[in-house]
C-alpha cells in the first residue's frame, strides 16, 4: 500500500512540474516581450496597459515595452501617463524617431508644446516639416484681442481694451512674445462737491521671454511698460517679471515674481500658482493662484480659481474668479495690469477656447466685475467684460 502511495505521489509530481514550469516561464522576459508585442499588433490597448504594468512591477523595463505601453496609452486618450512612459523609453534610446514623435505629440495635447524644445533637434527632418516646426521663426504667431467693458453707472464710460501680439521663435529652447495695447475711459469724479471729467488713455508695451532650461524647467522673464495719461497729467510704469514653471506632468506649478514703478510709487507681488488635470477623457483641471500685493497704501491678498474640462472634441470652458483689492494687480505673467481709476475687487467669469483648423484659435470671455469708487471706498459699481481674441500660427 505504501508502495502504491509513493507511485501515486511520484506521478502527482510529474504532472505538476510541466504546469509549474509554463508558469514560471510566463513571468520572464520572453513571454512578455512577444505577448505584449502581439497586443500591440492586434491593438488590444487596455490588456496591453495591464501586462506591461504587470512586467514593470517585477523589474522587466526596456525600450520597446515602454513604446508599446506609451502608444497604448495614447492610443486610448490618456496623453499624460503616456508622455511619461516615451519619456522612459527615451532614457534607453535618445534618438529614436518613434519614441521622440509620440513624446512630441503627447507634450503637444496636453498643452506642453513649449516643454518639447530639448527634443526638437533629434525629430526628423520629415517629421518636423509634416507638422511645420521651425527650429526658428521671426514671425511664429500673431494674436489680436478686442475688450468692451458696460460700466454699470452714469460717472463712468464703458472702458475699451485693444490688443496685437506677436510670438517668435528664437530657437527651440528660447521664444518671446510682444505686445501693443490700448485702454481707453472717460471717468467723472465727484470731489469735494465740484465735478471733474477726465479722459483716460493708456498705450502698453509687453515682452515675455521663455527660456527652457532643461526638460522639465521654464523660467521667464516679462517687462511690461505703461503710459497713462489724462487731460491733467502722464504717468509712467515699468513693470518686470520672473517665474519659473517646473514640469510635473498633471500637476502645474509656478512661482512669481515682480515689481512695478509707477510714478515715485512701487509695488511689489509675489504669485504661487497650482494645478491639476485629473485622470478621464473630459480633461477637467483646477487652478489655484494666491498673490500677495505690496504696496505703500496697503497690502492685500488675493486669491484666483479656475475650473475647466472638455465640453466637445476641440471646444474647452473655464470657470474662474477673483477675489481681493486687485489696485495695481497683475495676471498672466504680467500680461494684464489692473491699475485703473476704480480698484476692482472681484471678478467671476466664464471663457471658451475653439481651435479653427490647425493654425487659427478663437478664444471668448465674458467676466462681471466689481469695481470700487476712487472717490469713495465706500460705493461700489457692476461692470461687464466681453472679450474676444485671435491667434494665427504661421
Amino acid at each position: 500500500m505504501r508502495q502504491k502511495n509513493r507511485y501515486l505521489t511520484f506521478a502527482l509530481i510529474m504532472l505538476l512540474t510541466p504546469s509549474a514550469l509554463i508558469g514560471q516561464k510566463e513571468h520572464d522576459y520572453h513571454y512578455y516581450d512577444s505577448v505584449t508585442y502581439s497586443l500591440y499588433l492586434s491593438g488590444k490597448w487596455n490588456e496591453l496597459i495591464g501586462l506591461g504594468n504587470e512586467a514593470i512591477s517585477k523589474g522587466i523595463d526596456y525600450k520597446y515595452l515602454r513604446q508599446r505601453v506609451g502608444y497604448a496609452r495614447f492610443a486610448s486618450g490618456d496623453y499624460y501617463k503616456s508622455r511619461s512612459d516615451f519619456e522612459k523609453a527615451l532614457a534607453f534610446d535618445s534618438y529614436d524617431q518613434f519614441t521622440l514623435e509620440y513624446l512630441y505629440y503627447s507634450n503637444l495635447y496636453t498643452g506642453r508644446e513649449k516643454y518639447s524644445g530639448t527634443i526638437e533637434k533629434r525629430l526628423s527632418s520629415e517629421f518636423m516639416e509634416a507638422l511645420g516646426i521651425k527650429t526658428s521663426s521671426a514671425i511664429e504667431s500673431i494674436e489680436m484681442e478686442y475688450n468692451f467693458k458696460f460700466a454699470g453707472t452714469s460717472y463712468r464710460s464703458h472702458p475699451q481694451y485693444y490688443r496685437v501680439g506677436v510670438g517668435s521663435k528664437i530657437s527651440p529652447r528660447l521664444s518671446l512674445f510682444q505686445s501693443f495695447s490700448k485702454y481707453t475711459q472717460q471717468a467723472e469724479l465727484q470731489l469735494s462737491g465740484t465735478d471733474e471729467t477726465i479722459n483716460v488713455r493708456q498705450l502698453e508695451y509687453y515682452s515675455l521671454l521663455n527660456i527652457l532650461i532643461s526638460r522639465k524647467l521654464i523660467v521667464r522673464g516679462g517687462y511690461h511698460y505703461l503710459h497713462n495719461s489724462s487731460v491733467s497729467s502722464a504717468l509712467n510704469g515699468n513693470l518686470f517679471l520672473v517665474s519659473l514653471a517646473p514640469d510635473l506632468n498633471r500637476i502645474s506649478l509656478e512661482l512669481s515674481g515682480s515689481a512695478l514703478k509707477m510714478a515715485s510709487e512701487s509695488i511689489f507681488q509675489t504669485g504661487l500658482q497650482a494645478g491639476y488635470v485629473f485622470p478621464g477623457k473630459s480633461g477637467f483641471y483646477l487652478t489655484s493662484n494666491v498673490s500677495g500685493l505690496f504696496q505703500a497704501q496697503s497690502n492685500n491678498l488675493i486669491f484666483s480659481q479656475k475650473a475647466g474640462f472638455r465640453m466637445l472634441k476641440k471646444v474647452w470652458l473655464e470657470g474662474n474668479a477673483s477675489f481681493g483689492r486687485m489696485l495695481n494687480y497683475n495676471e498672466f505673467n504680467g500680461l494684464y495690469v489692473y491699475n485703473s481709476i476704480d480698484p476692482l475687487t472681484m471678478k467671476t467669469g466664464i471663457s471658451g477656447y475653439i481651435p479653427v483648423g490647425k493654425r487659427i484659435s478663437l478664444w471668448a470671455n465674458y467676466s462681471w466685475e466689481r469695481k470700487e469708487f476712487y472717490e469713495n471706498s465706500s460705493f461700489h459699481y457692476n461692470q461687464f467684460s466681453y472679450l474676444g481674441g485671435l491667434r494665427w500660427k504661421l
